[in-house]
């Protein structure tokens, strides 16, 4: 699944899409959000839901993204582990996550 854009709580098509491939019966969704520049908080639900949606049958989810603004909402919704960031999707399916900058490497040790 690619998404493109800014993605918000008016934009429905996006958790519509993806819960709707959640629950499909597929056992591994890919979701390719490297040209997204935006997320809010409503998206990162549908994509935490989608995620338990999908491990609850054995199945998993992954995302794609590169830009630095959605890794930050995610790392301060404390889902970094949950929604870990994958930089493309061949790693996605490989199941092979992003290293993190050295700085923050740091700071997700200092928090722990």
């Amino acid at each position: 699944m690619r998404f493109d854009g800014e993605l918000d709580a008016g934009d429905t098509s996006f958790e519509n899409d993806l819960l709707a491939a959640a629950s499909s019966g597929a056992r591994a969704v890919v979701v390719d959000m490297r040209r997204v520049s935006f997320v809010d908080s409503a998206v990162v639900r549908a994509l935490v839901v989608a995620h338990r949606t999908l491990t609850s049958t054995g199945g998993w989810l992954r995302v794609v993204y590169t830009h630095h603004l959605i890794r930050r909402v995610i790392d301060l919704c404390g889902l970094s582990e949950l929604l870990p960031q994958y930089s493309s999707i061949e790693s996605a399916l490989r199941g092979t996550v992003a290293a993190l900058p050295a700085t923050e490497s740091a700071l997700q040790q200092n928090r722990r």
